[in-house]
């Protein structure tokens, strides 16, 4: 019995054992019953959802700010852009400081662009989106260090000073290495400076920067106010986001006006009337004339108030090179002595190296102090017409065509070009005399003089009929007596000149024979006769000097001439004309000729045999190039 009543009471106590375990589990239920959310509801009425963040963050830096940029996707408009609930940008810096420094921006952006950074230290920056209620996201933060005034400083300590050429009244500014370095690339300079006159003068400068500054006070200090306009580059090698303006005054101390200048053209200047090479001494010369074998225009510089230049060398003394032809024991020298208007560089327009310090007068014309130049085209080549060529279209440059007034209807070829035909062969043997006083050349004895009011003709006095010549004064007539059966003498120019016979196309002398003319008489066959006739042979260069032309010989026969009468024989002047147009002097021709020969007899056959007491004597007058056959 007690057996069985304990295990009755066993299962009774295991029965309450479970009935109180749902009792307390029922208890705790409901106790929960009423919201999950009891313990915190005090504190919130409702769920919280925070706004996005930005996905990135980079800098760039700038002068006084940086930009940071916000989205991998790039620069994009605010209306494009989709964060949730994010409604608002907001960047802080200096945090941990009295006064933070918040930005609100009422738009969600792809960048920022954060100005007013003035101090050189690091900022640290953390950037939000905001919603409508103030909440904020995760921030995104960087640390930049701005490019500020204090660099600009240290900038301005890197920027190059010019390199000056300086005269009395005038400098030229010039950075021959550019302006570029590590520390910066540069965009553009300005400048301002005052004259001597008083009056401000100013002006930009962009790439591969030149200043002429003319009109400036002599002896004293001047300063130019100069500003740069650079894009820093940062030590990283990456480029400030902008250009400064980095303020560098210059300070240049002038040279006295009496200070000396050594001329690089002292020949030229010499010939335009300059023995004294200061700017006192040559600041009331207006106009210089400069040949075309020039070869700087660097002089002008020194020239404070020269406005007009004459390119064409007329009427300066001495500025023509010269040429010896020595060869069978006779020895001549042509050129030197004044341009003439016939002539022209011998090098085709594209080989022509045109004059050097082209800037030189490039400033001078931009600053308008050069207002007029006359020119003759091609004659300095084709690189310096394209050089003139937007002054030509402003009415600064006149250009000389063969129809301008400056050049007249004929030339007289003068002495300086003459030469004793015996330098090439003995068979072109003449006793030559001249009636003016230019030859013979001092030291030379290739020709002599005679008068042409006394002359005589084998024992006879011979009347040459002046009044017959357009140089009526007989001070430029040649005479020759003919000593070998191809008697010729020449007139040749330098190496470096050419005839132009497409200015002046016609070749035009008289002739008078001073012999009777029973001496130029057919006798038995001689054919003496043809010495009443003259022959012109026009060439690069005769044939024993081939070195003198650098386009070949180019020789070619311009036709055979009318004898002379028996009525004209010791009466008259005949003259000629020849047509020399086929030396065309194009501009790709290879005919380019400085050479005319004078021929008297066309080389006929003649069985010569020279008698002392029948001389046969030519005169050769008025030797001229004409533009028609009538001039």
């Amino acid at each position: 019995m007690m057996k069985i009543f304990s295990k009755k009471q066993n299962t009774l106590v295991r029965l309450g054992g479970v009935f109180i375990g749902i009792f307390l589990t029922l208890l705790i239920y409901s106790s929960c019953v009423d919201s999950i959310y009891d313990n915190i509801k005090e504190f919130s009425k409702e769920e919280i959802v925070y706004p996005a963040a930005f996905d990135t963050c980079y800098g760039t830096i700038g002068y006084e700010r940086v930009e940071i940029d916000l989205r991998k996707d790039g620069r994009i408009p605010a209306s494009k852009i989709s964060m949730g609930k994010a409604k608002k940008t907001v960047v802080v810096y200096d945090e941990n400081t009295p006064e933070p420094t918040v930005i609100r921006i009422d738009s969600v952006c792809s960048y920022v662009n954060i100005t007013g950074l003035t101090e050189p230290r690091l900022y640290r920056f953390k950037i939000y989106t905001e919603d409508e209620y103030g909440s904020r996201s995760i921030p995104q933060e960087i640390s930049l260090i701005p490019y500020t005034s204090y660099d600009r400083d240290v900038l301005k300590l890197g920027i190059l000073d010019p390199t000056v050429s300086v005269a009395p009244n005038a400098l030229v500014m010039e950075w021959p290495t550019g302006l570029n370095t590590i520390m910066m690339e540069y965009h553009g300079l300005s400048f301002q400076y005052s004259d001597k006159d008083g009056e401000s003068q100013d002006g930009i400068r962009s790439k591969e920067p030149r200043i002429y500054c003319g009109n400036l006070p002599a002896g004293q200090e001047m300063t130019f106010n100069m500003k740069y306009k650079v894009l820093p580059i940062l030590e990283d090698g990456s480029k400030l986001l902008d250009t400064l303006e980095v303020a560098k005054p210059y300070i240049v101390q002038m040279p006295t006006p009496e200070q000396q200048f050594i001329p690089q053209e002292l020949k030229i200047l010499k010939a335009n009337g300059i023995s004294t090479f200061t700017t006192e001494a040559v600041q009331d010369i207006n106009e210089l004339v400069y040949p075309m074998n020039m070869t700087t225009f660097a002089d002008l510089f020194f020239f404070p108030n020269v406005s007009t230049l004459n390119l064409t060398g007329k009427g300066l003394p001495e500025t023509l090179e010269t040429l010896t032809y020595a060869r069978n024991n006779e020895h001549s020298i042509v050129g030197g002595g004044e341009w003439q208007e016939f002539l022209m560089p011998v090098d085709q327009p594209s080989k022509i190296n045109g004059p050097e310090s082209l800037q030189t007068l490039k400033d001078m014309l931009d600053a308008g102090q050069i207002t007029h130049i006359k020119y003759i085209p091609k004659s300095m080549g084709f690189d310096f017409d394209k050089f003139l060529a937007p002054y030509v279209e402003s009415g600064v440059v006149e250009l000389l065509t063969n129809d301008n007034p400056f050049f007249p209807d004929h030339v007289f070829v003068g002495p300086q070009f003459f030469a004793n035909g015996t330098v090439q062969t003995t068979n072109w043997n003449m006793k030559l005399a001249y009636s003016g006083d230019f030859l013979p050349r001092p030291g030379l004895s290739d020709i002599t003089n005679f008068d042409p009011q006394s002359d005589m003709v084998n024992g006879k006095p011979v009347d040459l009929h002046l009044e017959q010549l357009i140089q009526s004064d007989g001070e430029n007539i040649y005479r020759g007596v003919i000593e070998r059966h191809n008697p010729s003498f020449f007139f040749a120019l330098p190496r470096q000149w050419r005839f132009d016979n497409e200015r002046y196309p016609y070749l035009k002398f008289k002739m008078f024979i001073g012999s009777d003319k029973s001496l130029l008489t057919n006798v038995g066959g001689n054919r003496y006769h043809v010495f009443r006739a003259p022959w012109i042979r026009p060439m690069n260069s005769l044939w024993s000097f081939g070195q003198n032309s650098d386009y070949g010989q180019e020789s070619w026969d311009a036709g055979r001439q009318d004898l002379m009468t028996d009525d004209e024989i010791q009466n008259s002047w005949r003259e000629y004309t020849i047509n020399m147009s086929n030396n065309d002097g194009g501009d790709n021709s290879n005919k380019r000729n400085r050479v005319y020969v004078v021929n008297i007899g066309h080389e006929d056959g003649v069985t010569w045999n020279y008698n002392e007491e029948k001389q046969l004597v030519i005169y050769i007058a008025d030797f001229r190039l004409c533009k028609t056959p009538n001039d």
